[in-house]
């Protein structure tokens, strides 16, 4: 049996305000894992290489930095936003995959009867239709594909248009057309357009349709051949004759490379803008529009639809300005991100927006902006603000980020008392002494943000809070309240957590590359889930590990523990809690493995880098183990219910080769 061998840990660098790690929509949240800043250093294990060709899902796993704003509608410049969706509080949880069939979700609307019972009122059938043409393997369309398969109770079925003649399709409440630009354009473009007119009745009775179009972002439109653009006309002809009125969204990603902000006679700036708007004027009934990643310095004389909700030209590093940009009164969220934007001063917005994102533009000031004052969302994040004092920020705002701005003093800055989600992670600033926080603040990131935390005052009831890198010595003083449930302190220079009162509410704890050496007499609360301890193998200044688990007392409800990259040397006579479903030992100087017991939930088991743990003894692998990594000496020892289930791909068997830095 060969089993092909992992490689030494490397060093990987994430840039929050990727796509991939920011799409366009997202579902709501926060990872397991604390917020950045401009540089996040993940201690990466080695790669699975699996034993069998099987892929376990795994509930937990030590991935990517997470979100700034749990909303629902994340405007992240170069994603995509799914058709049908609502620009706010919408549901969005996983469903299910993508079917080869249509299966139904029967929605029922219910009334009140003067008793307090309920009447169904009406039922709805939901399904959606994704059509797609091209190779369509484009991170735009992955993502939108994705998006799509977060919305609740709309189950897809998937067609490609080479296999739709022979497809028996059903009735479908959404449909959606994905296109990627390949040496096959013209053909797919036309096979779709044939539906238009042989399956016409398919799109008359969808209640919404939208498109999804990606161009290669590095052709100029102008050398596009001329079938392809008059195919791509006819695509918008022929879809709008077919349905136009049930058109609301559409993307339009990457159809002006960076040649284009070298326009500037004033004749083709008019022709830009008039090639712009007839993208997009058409859709009387358009809700989302997605003009992405096209390199364009300004709007000349664009105008969109005025039933506009949701518009993202953000991504192409060009924009210069909003200035002069007349928009829809009916927009509701706007992502401008990752462009070269100096200033938003005397910029008319819409005075039904409620999101705003500008992240990673050139922002200097905010001394003569009239933000709108239904404003729900503000993301300023990786701009040049050097001081928030005298921004009259809108009175109803919850989310706000100015992290990565080179804030170097934030006293005088005043939030709403509205705010419940607060990014001022990596600035510059010194101190929060004297800083009000609202007291309705729930999530609020202060990584990297201040040189010391004398003086600073916690929100009430906040529930998640990030102070990793901030020099924290000891925990205590920071009198934490005690409705916490997430806590980051990793990268501080905390010694003990011996008399540590912890929050009672306390569920995920982070305190890896800190100068812990023990957990012996640590009282843990019970409620603890998450306990992530875990060193950064590749940071110069550590000196002190975990070398033993003698005597330590886990929480009763814990459910993940990672102590990756510790020294410690042997696991003797030991029973991890119940509920226990991942642990992490990877690179520790792990020699002995005796009598020790998992309980029956335990789903990852990451022995990884413990080239001197050649054999176990008297350790029980309950059923629901299905991932387990090994040094690569202990494989023939392992006990053989192990080798005959990974045989069986009942479980991910990977060995890894020693620690080298």
């Amino acid at each position: 049996m060969e089993l092909e061998s992992l490689q030494s840990p490397k060093r990987v660098k994430i840039d929050p305000s990727s796509p991939s790690a920011d799409s366009f929509l997202e579902t709501a949240g926060v990872s397991p894992h604390p917020p950045a800043g401009n540089e996040t250093l993940i201690s990466v294990k080695p790669e699975l290489s699996d034993l069998v060709e099987v892929t376990p899902e795994i509930e937990f796993s030590a991935s990517s930095a997470p979100k700034f704003m749990p909303s629902d509608v994340k405007l992240a410049s170069g994603g995509s936003i799914p058709h049908g969706s609502v620009p706010y509080n919408a549901d969005m949880k996983s469903t299910s995959k993508v079917a080869t069939t249509p299966p139904l979700s029967i929605l029922v609307e219910s009334t009140k009867t003067a008793n307090g019972g309920l009447v169904a009122k009406s039922t709805q059938v939901h399904s959606r239709l994704v059509l797609l043409a091209g190779k369509c393997m484009n991170r735009h369309i992955i993502e939108h594909l994705g998006s799509l398969r977060l919305l609740k109770n709309i189950p897809i079925t998937q067609v490609s248009v080479d296999q739709a003649e022979k497809f028996e399709f059903a009735t479908y409440t959404h449909i959606n057309i994905c296109i990627e630009y390949d040496e096959n354009f013209v053909e797919g473009v036309k096979y779709i357009c044939r539906l238009f007119t042989t399956h016409r009745s398919l799109f008359e009775g969808a209640h919404e349709v939208g498109y999804h179009i990606v161009f290669n972002q590095n052709k100029k439109w102008a050398d596009y051949r001329e079938d392809e653009k008059s195919e791509y006309n006819e695509f918008l002809r022929s879809l709008n004759i077919c349905c136009g009125e049930k058109v609301t969204q559409c993307s339009v990603v990457g159809k002006y490379d960076s040649s284009t902000i070298y326009i500037t006679e004033k004749d083709e700036l008019v022709n830009l803008g008039k090639e712009i708007s007839e993208d997009v004027v058409i859709w009387k009934n358009l809700k989302v529009c997605d003009y992405a990643e096209n390199c364009i310095r300004f709007l000349p004389g664009v105008r969109f639809p005025e039933s506009l909700q949701v518009l993202n030209i953000g991504g192409g590093s060009s924009l210069e300005t909003l200035t002069g940009f007349k928009m829809p009164t009916q927009l509701k969220a706007l992502n401008a991100s990752k462009g070269v934007i100096t200033s938003i001063d005397y910029v008319s917005f819409p005075p039904m927006l409620e999101r705003l994102d500008l992240l990673q533009n050139k922002i200097f000031f905010l001394n003569y902006v009239d933000l709108p004052p239904h404003l729900l969302a503000l993301d300023l994040s990786q701009n040049s603000i050097d001081s928030l004092k005298s921004i009259n920020f809108p009175r109803n705002l919850k989310h706000l980020s100015v992290s990565n701005n080179p804030i170097e003093c934030i006293k005088g800055a005043k939030f709403p008392e509205t705010v419940e989600y607060l990014d001022l992670s990596c600035i510059p600033n010194e101190s929060m002494t004297g800083i009000k926080f609202p007291d309705l603040t729930i999530w609020l990131n202060l990584q990297q943000s201040m040189t010391n935390t004398r003086g600073l005052k916690l929100p009430p009831y906040v529930l998640e809070l990030n102070l990793a890198c901030n020099g924290v010595n000891s925990i205590n003083p920071l009198k934490l309240p005690n409705l916490i449930q997430k806590l980051y302190l990793a990268h501080n220079n905390i010694k003990t957590l011996n008399k540590v009162v912890f929050p009672t509410a306390l569920k995920e704890l982070y305190l890896g590359n800190n100068l812990i050496t023990t957990l012996k007499n640590v009282l843990l609360p019970p409620t603890l889930e998450v306990l992530d301890l875990e060193m950064d193998p590749y940071a110069e200044d550590n000196e002190k590990y975990i070398t033993s688990l003698k005597d330590v007392i886990l929480p009763v409800n814990l459910r993940v523990l990672r102590l990756g990259y510790h020294l410690i040397k042997a696991i003797e006579s030991m029973e991890f809690p119940f509920h226990l479903q991942e642990l992490n030992l990877a690179y520790n100087d792990l020699r002995v493995l005796r009598n020790v017991r998992f309980g029956p939930k335990l789903k990852v088991l990451d022995l990884s880098g413990n080239q001197d743990l050649i054999s176990i003894d008297n350790v029980h692998f309950p059923e629901s183990l299905v991932d387990l990594k090994i040094p690569s000496l202990l494989l023939n020892n392992l006990p053989a219910t192990i080798i005959e289930r990974a045989n069986k791909h009942e479980l991910s068997l990977t060995k890894s080769l020693p620690y080298t830095i």
